[in-house]
């Protein structure tokens, strides 16, 4: 039972306010980890427990055109969303779709969509305490702009500036498009590099993919540490062999392919670390995860 479920927002926006000389203009290096692992202390309280996640739909392309380089073989992107549970609350990243969002994915094909596990999707953003977005593309933001309880978790979604500015002014599709009046209802930040925004959970700036997009760093209190990267990479393979999409989708989704070498280059580095490093869309990986006990795929449902 969530006994305190806005506990963790109050503090994260006072965070905000306070520790604000912690988003600085640095560049993605060795020292950021450790000023982002320094910042993950910032904000007071215990640190999140588990972490887990829905799949809630898929769509079937090719290594083609995933990464660079890449061949004919099948690859499923699994569409998800994740839960970071504390003793007392929740924290959401990525918010599911509806099924009218994912057909856009598909090209014309009919391709799986589970809306049971959506709608799972929604009763944990209905009880988290804050809801994170990794960036501003459908499949990861619809659940929090085209929800029947829009307005009952508007508050507690963080968005960012430059979140918002593309969903008001170039939204990927009509569908997920914000007013400046809508836009409103969010609880909208901007910082510079990275901002603290819970106990363990730092936010760091990503744009590339999307300019709205972020890493979203977590320390759990075993001391593991997770980076969910959103679709930096669609798959681990991306980070592993430092190689971004193929010109054609970068093409196709406007992105800027030196800021994702930049960061695929960092990342790289993180899984030296031992960290564990999630791309949004990785199937293969993600059940890997569960399997090894390092993720659940399941949502903590009160």
């Amino acid at each position: 039972m969530i006994k305190k479920p806005y506990r963790l927002l109050a503090i994260a926006l006072t965070s905000i306010t306070t520790n604000s000389l912690l988003a600085q203009d640095l560049t993605y290096s060795a020292d950021l980890l450790t000023q982002i692992r320094d910042a993950s202390r910032a904000v007071p309280g215990a640190l999140p427990t588990s972490i887990n996640f829905v799949k809630f739909a898929e769509s079937h392309r090719t290594y083609s055109v995933v990464i660079e380089d890449g061949g004919e073989e099948p690859f499923i992107s699994a569409r998800t969303a994740f839960q970071i549970v504390y003793q007392d609350g929740s924290v959401m990243i990525d918010a599911g779709m509806d099924e009218t969002v994912h057909q856009f994915y598909g090209f014309g094909r009919v391709e799986p969509y589970w809306p049971e596990r959506n709608q799972m999707v929604q009763d944990a953003l209905r009880q988290a305490n804050m809801i994170l977005i990794t960036h501003e593309h459908g499949d990861h933001i619809a659940g929090v702009i085209r929800s029947d309880i829009r307005d009952e978790i508007a508050s507690k979604t963080i968005l960012t500036k430059a979140q918002v500015n593309t969903l008001i002014d170039s939204p990927q599709l009509p569908e997920i498009g914000l007013t400046e009046n809508l836009a409103a209802k969010y609880t909208v930040i901007d910082y510079d590099k990275f901002l603290p925004i819970a106990p363990g959970i730092v936010l760091v700036r990503a744009a590339g993919h999307t300019p709205g997009h972020q890493i979203i760093y977590a320390q759990l209190e075993t001391g593991m540490e997770y980076v969910f990267i959103g679709d930096i990479g669609w798959s681990l393979d991306n980070v592993i062999e430092i190689k971004p999409r193929p010109q054609s989708t970068i093409n196709r989704i406007g992105e800027d392919p030196q800021a994702l070498v930049t960061q695929l280059t960092w990342l790289n580095g993180l899984l030296k670390e031992n960290l564990l490093v999630i791309p949004s869309h990785d199937d293969s990986l993600l059940f890997k995860y569960a399997a090894e006990g390092l993720l659940n795929d399941s949502f903590i449902i009160h």
